[in-house]
């Protein structure tokens, strides 16, 4: 199977914004209907707005669309005390210290979703360690042009799928855990340098 990984502004370019938005109408995530939600109603205004870029990911053969993920570059706060020494001094070199805090305040590429689509095979056709090998493809790519060393991302605490795909598969560490305020559900925040 050959992957097609594509930002959804050039797709408008190409098709159109009412077809894109028929296109992405059919993606179904039953399992995490915030992944659905987004990418039905928020991923096109949000590309719009330059608040985030959403890249869909399909099988070349068919066009059909397996997944997406969103990026966005946020700032985020690291306590030293919460990462490796050895990350902790990747970070240092691209980050801006808070000497009150002991905390590096540090511009990253947050993923802000990613999901599988369910309506094609079941979501069987692709799984979570090849999507997130589009994502370092992406970020690669995004870095040679603008830098930035860290990708960030939030993961339910409940998930220990998702969990083992970012740390066992992905490097990604937990350096710290939030509630939300908008669900109520306790996140970890998970970090790796690129």
């Amino acid at each position: 199977m050959s992957l097609l990984v594509e930002n959804v502004l050039d797709l408008i370019e190409i098709s159109g914004e009412d077809e894109i938005k028929k296109i992405l109408s059919a993606f179904s995530c039953p399992y995490n209907i915030e992944i659905e939600n987004f990418i039905k109603n928020k991923a096109i205004e949000f590309a719009k707005q330059k608040l985030s870029v959403t890249y869909i990911i399909s099988d070349e053969s068919d066009a059909e669309i397996l997944g997406y993920f969103t990026l966005a570059i946020k700032p985020v706060e690291i306590r030293k005390d919460t990462i490796s020494k050895s990350l902790s001094k990747r970070v240092a070199k691209f980050s801006l210290y808070d000497e009150q805090n002991d905390s590096y305040i540090v511009a990253s590429y947050l993923l802000a979703q990613f999901g599988k689509n369910f309506a094609v095979d079941n979501g069987n056709r692709i799984n979570g360690s090849v999507m997130m090998k589009q994502v370092e493809m992406i970020t690669l790519q995004i870095q040679h042009m603008i830098g930035l060393g860290l990708i960030y991302l939030d993961v339910e605490q409940n998930n220990q799928t998702a969990i083992d795909l970012y740390t066992k598969g992905n490097h990604f560490v937990k350096f710290r855990e939030r509630k939300s305020i908008t669900d109520g559900k306790d996140y970890l925040v998970m970090i790796k340098a690129i």
